[in-house]
């Protein structure tokens, strides 16, 4: 079984990016910060599921997520010794920053977003804290943020 998921760099005029502190599928892992964003549901496609995510976690609404910046393919550990393939597609998105709104959140998104914060390159570089994908510094240089 595969597990695909769209997610979008959310930027703010300043190219600060909005991550959400998120529980690991897995019990006894830390919590990470995540770009918004998430699962397909039964026949979406990832474009599709990129405006639904970003508008079911933060209250954005767009038409058009853009073309995809970075697609990989990745084994994850959904349960503890259960593993599975796992596709990502990643998009961005600019707008001018807001507070995201929680009205539209899934009981699971209510349950294990803990935090959410707009990040600074700067800050993302001195960080310490667990962040995904690990190569999210290089993927917003590919997008023009220095």
């Amino acid at each position: 079984m595969e597990f695909a998921k769209s997610r979008v760099l959310l930027l703010d005029a300043q190219d600060h990016i909005l991550l959400f502190l998120t529980k690991h599928d897995v019990p006894g892992y830390p919590a990470r910060w995540l770009t918004t964003g998430g699962h397909l549901e039964a026949g979406e496609s990832h474009r599709d599921a990129a405006i639904r995510e970003l508008f079911e976690e933060t209250g954005l609404v767009i038409d058009e997520p853009g073309a995809v910046i970075w697609a990989h393919d990745f084994v994850a550990e959904r349960s503890p010794g259960f593993f599975a393939n796992h596709h990502e597609e990643f998009y961005v998105q600019r707008t001018t920053r807001f507070a995201p709104s929680h009205a539209d959140w899934t009981p699971e998104e209510r349950l294990d977003i803990l935090d959410e914060r707009w990040w600074s390159l700067a800050e993302l570089r001195a960080t310490t804290e667990p962040v995904e994908p690990a190569n999210l510094i290089a993927l917003l240089g590919l997008v023009g943020v220095s």
